[in-house]
């Protein structure tokens, strides 16, 4: 069977999307461990200093580095009540229309992110204990930012697909209507 150009880019865009999870959740695994030591330490009177810090920085990236897989398996929140009662090609037109003013914010995070990120690069911030730079964070995020726009765009494409009859609804989608 010949695969689809919408086939092919949803496996195109499938593995960073794998790979951005994965890379997120060592970091959170990571954060979870420190809070453990955290935790541990306090209870045997030795603290770990700046632990908040590092937990901050780990769980931002893990998060970040969860949206564009989460977005491409529809693991997002959608809130469609208000659209039920309308043709399937009206909720499909509804939702690339969401998809791209989506798309359109999250670019705009995206570029504040870069913006953040370079500005905080060349001031030099750390953090206030362990003296880490922040630029890190921002560049990781930057990337996958820039990873969930194109997933969203990939979404409304999948949406207009529907709209137009060229993709089939998936099979199994789950009603919370």
């Amino acid at each position: 069977m010949r695969e689809t150009r919408h086939g092919r880019l949803k496996r195109l865009l499938l593995l960073p999307c794998k790979g951005a999870a994965l890379f997120g959740g060592v970091f959170m695994i990571a954060g979870v461990l420190v809070v453990v030591a955290s935790v541990m330490g306090g209870i045997l009177g030795k603290p770990l200093l700046g632990d908040s810090e590092i937990v901050d920085r780990f769980i931002g990236i893990a998060i970040f580095c969860f949206l564009p897989y989460c977005h491409l398996m529809g693991g997002n929140i959608v809130i469609d009540f208000f659209a039920k009662p309308f043709p399937q090609a009206v909720q499909d037109g509804l939702d690339v229309v969401m998809n791209l003013l989506f798309a359109a914010l999250a670019a705009f995070i995206s570029w504040r992110l870069m913006a953040g990120g370079i500005t905080t690069f060349e001031r030099g911030r750390q953090s206030m204990f362990l003296q880490l730079p922040e630029w890190p964070v921002y560049l990781v995020a930057s990337i996958v930012t820039v990873l969930w726009v194109l997933v969203i765009l990939f979404a409304a494409y999948e949406a207009f697909l529907r709209m137009t009859g060229k993709l089939e609804a998936a099979r199994g989608s789950t009603d919370f209507g």
